[in-house]
């Protein structure tokens, strides 16, 4: 008889064990690109509004950026200054497409094209597109941020 109840025991924890390991939450990369999206949203407004901090608001403390032509900025404050100059030299109109995303609880990486205008006194003076990787960090529960960010232009290089 106790042979049995052991039996039982055994079958009963390894029934709960293989429960507990099906039941844990698994990630869900469509729920993530709902919230990332919300981000790139108010990444946009900010960008086009000419609000730099508000920009470097959606990155992490200790954030990498790697914008082109010139060094790889980090932190909030340095990534600030760039957007900004950015946007002194009239950069506008940034529009944002996802093209793929990827990852885990933790990071999520993203890749897509921008499109974006410089313009001079409010008249186009060129129209800017290219292709960017972020790696998304999430920091609470649906709470994303930057961790790193680089962008390029698909411009020529002028000789």
């Amino acid at each position: 008889m106790s042979k049995i109840i052991n039996n039982t025991f055994s079958i009963f924890f390894i029934f709960l064990f293989i429960i507990s390991c099906e039941s844990k939450s698994t990630f869900d990369i469509n729920k993530a690109r709902i919230h990332i999206d919300k981000q790139n949203k108010k990444y946009m407004e900010f960008y086009n509004n000419g609000d730099a901090s508000g920009v470097a608001d959606l990155h992490m403390d200790d954030a990498l950026v790697m914008p082109p032509n010139i060094n790889m900025v980090k932190g909030k404050e340095s990534i600030k200054k760039a957007i900004s100059d950015e946007i002194s030299a009239g950069s506008t109109d940034l529009v944002f497409t996802t093209l793929d995303m990827y990852g885990n609880e933790e990071y999520v990486t993203e890749v897509g094209r921008f499109l974006l205008n410089v313009k001079d006194e409010g008249e186009i003076v060129m129209t800017d597109s290219g292709k960017y990787i972020v790696l998304w960090e999430q920091v609470s529960k649906n709470n994303w941020l930057m961790k790193a960010d680089i962008w390029n232009s698909d411009l020529p290089i002028k000789h």
